[in-house]
């Protein structure tokens, strides 16, 4: 069995634990301080991505970029350098978005928090502070590939994290809410302090000509980055104050039980993506078939792997959102499927936008997060004003279908990777049969459902048998 398959395997376990604590978390959430409990946690985690997103300045990505080259070449000395200057810049950044925050504490409590007294917001500055030290040290960890202890640190973190959450809201009820955003980060800072220790890279002086060096890298990718960043994932964090503002704060309970169920049962393939596939295709960026040929691969596995997931989600939807959080959810699952379906497009698109990320320049992947982050934007209010909550989904989806076809014409025109038909082919039928899922009747749905679930496990079985036999890694 080979390497995209491992990772996913190993790397999947961890999220599935991690799948499993936040289901059981996020449950507790719903039923003991309901609809705007949770949308108050929405706007919380919202507030603390946007804040990370911009003090991060990239520096988990930069360093799996060049640490993933200097790992391979084993050149210690160099990714001990990367690491000092990782710090110094997170000391910098972090420490002035900190102190902005701070400062504006109430104006953003009363504007961005539902009118929250002012000391939540400290509570989110240190999970940011926190989150972002564990960051670095996760980055360092990933250059190595060490794909074990990166499913460790995700599992025992969630797990920490939903346990924390759990005891929390069951004796203080909605004034524990503001409290839930520390858990997690305590507990990566803590197991990636254990874990990096344990790599022995040797120590740098904090004013070498490597460090230096390394800190221009890091930099010179880490500003461009993040401006991609802030006007393409931020989108995504800022959902929960346009839904608020839009629709209400018990709406932004609805969406975020939506995403959370969304980003969950597929949490251990975009795992994989980042921690497995990021570095390995770093590794291949000056090997331009072997580059082509991964990204094939990877995104014919992923959408056999992960199709199933979605149209058995599908099917399942309404049944799900009442187990998994409660009755009062029921307004989530029209906005949910529709986003299962743009998920199938979520797979190809992010295979390809760390495609772009790894060989072209920054400015290409500020001009294509840009463009994606825009029709997220503009879906989703366009979506909101004809559709109301539903209409979400559908920006979410129609968002998705805008951002792979500009990564597609984008890598295209550079002659970096050209569509396989197979593939094409293959989406197009995932599609085909997630749609009609969506509008035949339940038992019948379910029926289809099962019958592509053994499809796809049939052609995978076959795929990993051919990639063995032709000695491809898969």
């Amino acid at each position: 069995m080979g390497s995209i398959l491992k990772a996913t395997l190993v790397l999947g376990s961890g999220s599935f634990v991690s799948l499993l604590a936040g289901f059981v978390s996020n449950k507790a959430y719903a039923v003991l301080v309901g609809p705007e409990g949770v949308g108050l946690l929405g706007l919380l985690q919202g507030l603390l991505g946007l804040a990370a997103l911009t003090a991060g300045v990239g520096l988990s990505s930069g360093l799996v970029r060049f640490g993933a080259l200097y790992a391979s070449k084993d050149d210690l000395t160099a990714i001990a350098a990367l690491q000092k200057a990782a710090w110094q810049i997170y000391l910098y950044f972090s420490g002035s978005v900190a102190l902005m925050m701070l400062i504006f504490s109430q104006p953003i409590a009363d504007h961005m928090l539902a009118d929250s007294p002012f000391w939540v917001v400290v509570l989110v500055v240190l999970a940011m502070l926190l989150s972002l030290a564990a960051g670095v040290q996760i980055g360092i960890i990933n250059a190595h590939h060490r794909v074990r202890i990166l499913a460790q640190v995700t599992a025992i973190s969630s797990v920490f994290g939903a346990v924390w959450g759990v005891v929390l809201v069951w004796f203080w009820r909605e004034a524990a809410v503001p409290w839930l955003v520390l858990g997690m980060p305590v507990a990566q800072i803590v197991l990636s302090t254990y874990f990096v220790g344990e790599l022995n890279l040797p120590r740098v002086p904090s004013n070498a000509a490597k460090v230096k060096e390394a800190r221009v890298l890091l930099l010179r990718f880490g500003l461009p980055y993040t401006g991609s960043q802030l006007v393409g994932s931020a989108v995504q964090l800022a959902m929960p104050f346009l839904v608020l503002y839009q629709l209400g704060q018990e709406n932004v309970g609805y969406y975020r039980a939506a995403v959370l169920y969304s980003t969950a049962y597929i949490g251990f393939l975009l795992s994989a993506l980042g921690q497995d596939f990021y570095p390995r295709l770093s590794a291949l960026k000056d090997q331009p078939q072997a580059f082509q040929k991964a990204i094939d691969v990877q995104q014919k596995f992923l959408l056999l792997l992960g199709s199933p997931l979605v149209v058995l989600s599908l099917v399942l939807a309404p049944v799900a959102v009442t187990l998994l959080f409660s009755s009062e959810f029921k307004p989530t699952v029209g906005v949910l499927q529709w986003q299962l379906v743009g998920d199938l497009l979520r797979f190809v698109s992010w295979t390809l936008g760390f495609a772009v990320l790894t060989v072209l320049p920054s400015r290409t992947y500020l001009l294509t997060e840009t463009l994606g982050g825009g029709m997220l934007l503009g879906f989703s209010l366009w979506g909101m004003q004809q559709f109301g909550l539903q209409g979400l989904g559908i920006g979410w989806m129609a968002a998705y279908a805008g951002y792979l076809l500009v990564l597609t014409v984008t890598l295209s025109l550079k002659r970096i990777w050209i569509p396989s038909l197979s593939n094409v082919g293959l989406l197009l039928l995932c599609l085909g049969i997630a749609v009609l899922i969506k509008v035949i009747s339940a038992p019948l749905a379910l029926i289809i459902a099962l019958l592509w679930v053994l499809a796809c496990g049939f052609l995978l079985a076959k795929h990993v048998l051919q990639s063995r036999v032709k000695g491809v890694e898969l």
